[in-house]
């Protein structure tokens, strides 16, 4: 049995995956939340590490950061300080301990994307001194066996803009000063530059874009069961033509219990795509479309048997 427990960890990701074949379990994370989620009223949301121990969990088999957005990858000091990792899955690491240099005059995309990777270059040279495994994924369609019954597909960007983003990168990490429009490009490719992870199990498909826009991967779309959507479900998320080739069954949207206006997210009109295809529809946190009644929980989880029956939330 595969069980998915998409967190509730705010405005961010993490996602909980846990195979139950014989007698060990597989135990994976995608993504890891921000450092901090701060408490509101009404909501369960928990860090990804504060939910790991509150599980019991004390090893991961493997860790996937999609792209380096601190509401993905900011809660891995704790996760680390939890749990022990085997592998870790990524479309970048740093080539050595180095540290990316930031200016007064630089813009906030450009400080933002300083202080991710300085982040980056300090969990990584953690992870290995821990002992942990980087493996980096470095071509478009990367399939991997986890398990006996469990598959993973890796899907990356489009070859220049990821070769342009990792230059560029491993640039900043040694110390050098790439043009302030070079910096900025790559900033705001972080997003589109997601890694996508396909999970394949007991003939279903489950589909974990990180943050990549509907638009960019849209002419890859594949039949799939399950839709973590992209970008919070923001106006980007989702197209008609992505939804129309996926015809998902179920989808959850990771966003924090109030819409937020200046990102229009979760949109209505991504919410309008999700109802119009048939796909029904939660949210991580107690967030409720106008006139709903919001669910309270710490995760949405659902589980897949062996003969490829699906126990969905409540």
């Amino acid at each position: 049995m595969l069980r998915l427990r998409f967190l509730n960890v705010g405005d961010g990701d993490a996602i909980f995956v846990e195979e139950m074949a014989g007698p060990r379990r597989f135990r994976m994370l995608v993504d890891t939340g921000p450092a901090d989620v701060a408490p509101a009223p009404g909501s369960q949301r928990i860090t990804a590490a504060e939910y790991l121990k509150s599980m019991g969990v004390t090893w991961l088999d493997t860790l996937v950061i999609t792209h380096l957005h601190t509401d993905h990858f900011g809660g891995l000091g704790a996760v680390m300080d939890t749990v022990g990792i085997g592998t870790v899955y990524s479309g970048f690491f740093p080539a050595g301990m180095g540290r990316a240099l930031a200016k007064p005059q630089d813009s906030k995309s450009i400080r933002g994307l300083t202080e991710c990777l300085n982040l980056w270059s300090e969990y990584t040279a953690a992870l290995e001194r821990k002992g942990t495994c980087l493996c980096p994924i470095t071509r478009q369609r990367e399939e991997i066996i986890l398990t006996q019954g469990l598959r993973a597909v890796f899907y990356g960007p489009p070859a220049a803009p990821w070769t342009m983003q990792n230059q560029v990168w491993q640039a900043m990490l040694r110390g050098e000063e790439p043009s302030g429009e070079l910096k900025y490009c790559t900033a705001k490719l972080r997003n589109p530059c997601s890694l996508r992870l396909a999970l394949l199990y007991a003939g279903r498909r489950i589909e974990l874009p990180g943050d990549c826009y509907g638009a960019v991967w849209e002419d890859q779309a594949q039949k799939s069961d399950l839709l973590k959507v992209p970008h919070h479900g923001d106006p980007k998320a989702l197209t008609k033509t992505l939804l129309s080739r996926m015809d998902p069954k179920w989808a959850v949207i990771s966003c924090g219990e109030d819409y937020i206006p200046r990102k229009d997210r979760p949109s209505r009109r991504t919410l309008e795509l999700l109802k119009d295809q048939g796909t029904r529809v939660w949210f991580t946190d107690a967030y409720a479309p106008a006139g709903g009644v919001p669910a309270r929980h710490r995760s949405v989880d659902f589980s897949i048997y062996e003969d490829g029956s699906v126990l969905t939330p409540a």
